[in-house]
């Protein structure tokens, strides 16, 4: 049994994960954490996920027996949980390259498996939109992402990582090839790869990448239809991570 605790467990995220480890036999809910002073402080965290009872109160701290410490939180906040010193599962999306290098120190001491879609669809789609992009010579790309309303950062994690693979798979540099929108005279360049954000109502999570030909077009879809896809995959990384030696890891890594 690994025993897992959720960082920011009273968030959406969080409670899918709780629940989510409630209900996986290899897993133990080990605890979550919440907010000094938030009204979930001492909840019962089964309850709090809508689980039932489960007997393993919300507190400020992660439990010391806790083998691996899963988060979605805010970018401030996770930094601030590496000296923890915990191995680690991080969801958090729109690290500063400054906070991604803090991650990469940390990752020296403990496993650490961070990944901007923990989706086990999306990760294996990223190895098809590589191949496509590699042998669709000439086509243009372009990227279409939507969420929810509230979702801060934009474009999302998980388009930049289904454009990076299409600039893998065309030997580019995604910071050399991507175009963020279009307004304006903006004629497409040879070899851009467009990357556009939607925003609305409570859309869970939808990747469009399609690829253009004067003959044909080519769209690869993934649409998230519950958090709870996001949970499994952390909770996955969470027992990849308990057996892991100290480094950074991706979800190609979790799934082999």
């Amino acid at each position: 049994m690994t025993k897992v605790a959720v960082i920011g467990a009273a968030g959406r995220m969080g409670r899918e994960i709780c629940r989510a480890a409630l209900e996986t036999e290899s897993l133990e809910l080990a605890g979550g954490t919440v907010e000094p002073g938030v009204p979930e402080l001492g909840k019962d965290l089964g309850e709090l996920c809508g689980w039932g009872k489960a007997n393993v109160a919300a507190t400020a701290e992660p439990p010391d027996d806790a083998e691996v410490l899963v988060e979605f939180t805010s970018p401030e906040a996770t930094v601030a949980h590496l000296a923890y010193g915990k191995p680690h599962v991080i969801g958090t999306t729109g690290l500063s390259e400054d906070q991604r290098a803090e991650v990469e120190e940390a990752a020296r001491s403990v496993p650490i498996v961070l990944a901007p879609n923990m989706g086990v669809g999306v990760n294996l789609l990223r190895e098809v939109v590589r191949d496509l992009s590699a042998k669709l010579e000439g086509y243009d790309i372009e990227v279409v992402e939507a969420h929810h309303r509230n979702k801060k950062d934009a474009p999302s994690g998980t388009a930049l990582l289904l454009a990076n693979a299409a600039a893998e798979g065309r030997q580019q540099n995604l910071d050399d090839a991507a175009v963020y929108g279009r307004e304006g005279v903006s004629p497409r360049q040879e070899g851009e790869i467009g990357i556009h954000a939607l925003r609305g109502g409570a859309v869970v999570g939808e990747h469009r990448l399609i690829f253009y030909s004067e003959g044909e077009e080519i769209e690869v879809i993934h649409r998230a239809l519950s958090r709870r896809t996001f949970a499994d995959g952390a909770l996955r990384a969470a027992r990849f991570a308990a057996g892991a030696g100290p480094g950074l890891y991706s979800m190609r890594d979790v799934l082999g």
